[in-house]
């Protein structure tokens, strides 16, 4: 059975179109093959993309090549809201699995005189920036395996809200290469702490499916709370 939302967590998306049939926005639907560039650094968006289903990200890239994920979205999630608000990308976004993504007309969002477009907005923009100061705290003072521990916590809560994972449960098709860009570790860390994580009867992941065999002790392992997502 899934995880029924949080009665305190009514001002969030309970399904990735919420926003559209909320506010009566049309979109086009697109399926992307993972790993593909949905927007770049310094460019112009000329769509709003809602993601629909599986994962995409945004990120930052060095000159020397190395990236940083900065945010790993779940459906539900506008992928370049900061972006279109500020009508220019100061970063990347790609798609981390096969995805599907909502087309937005950026005419619905120049309307100013919108109560319920402008709340539901800022929510996002207030949890966007909530959950960036979480991995903030996480990149600074969390080790490798308390870090990693905090992101399963943080997608399962996420995923539950949208009714895509249980209460022990949910599809992680993140590849590991990934998942060290975004906790800033090598890939090599990750595989090491996720068999650490394994050993200690915390999680099981096989098949794309990560479930989480013992959520209080991994909760207390990565001192996950998850006040920092309700918005």
């Amino acid at each position: 059975m899934l995880t029924a939302r949080p009665a305190n967590l009514t001002a969030y998306a309970t399904h990735p179109k919420s926003l559209t049939n909320e506010l009566g926005f049309s979109l086009r639907e697109r399926a992307v093959p993972k790993q593909n560039e949905i927007l770049v650094p310094g460019s112009t968006p000329n769509v709003a993309h809602l993601l629909l289903a599986g994962h995409t990200c945004r990120y930052r890239m060095l000159q020397d090549g190395r990236r940083q994920i900065t945010a790993i979205l779940v459906p539900g999630d506008i992928c370049d809201l900061e972006a279109i608000l500020a009508g220019r990308s100061s970063y990347a976004v790609s798609t981390l699995t096969r995805c599907t993504l909502g087309e937005i007309p950026l005419s619905r969002f120049a309307t100013t005189n919108d109560p319920a477009l402008t709340t539901s907005l800022q929510r996002r923009l207030r949890r966007d920036e909530a959950i960036a100061r979480e991995w903030i705290v996480s990149l600074g003072r969390r080790d490798g395996i308390e870090r990693t521990a905090h992101l399963i916590c943080e997608l399962r809560w996420r995923l539950a809200e949208v009714g895509q994972a249980t209460e022990d449960s949910y599809e992680l098709r993140i590849t590991q290469h990934d998942l060290a860009d975004a906790l800033g570790l090598t890939s090599v860390h990750v595989n090491r702490v996720l068999m650490n994580l394994r050993a200690e009867g915390l999680i099981h992941l096989k098949a794309g499916r990560l479930t989480i065999m013992d959520r209080t002790r991994l909760k207390h392992l990565a001192q996950f709370d998850p006040a920092y997502l309700i918005q």
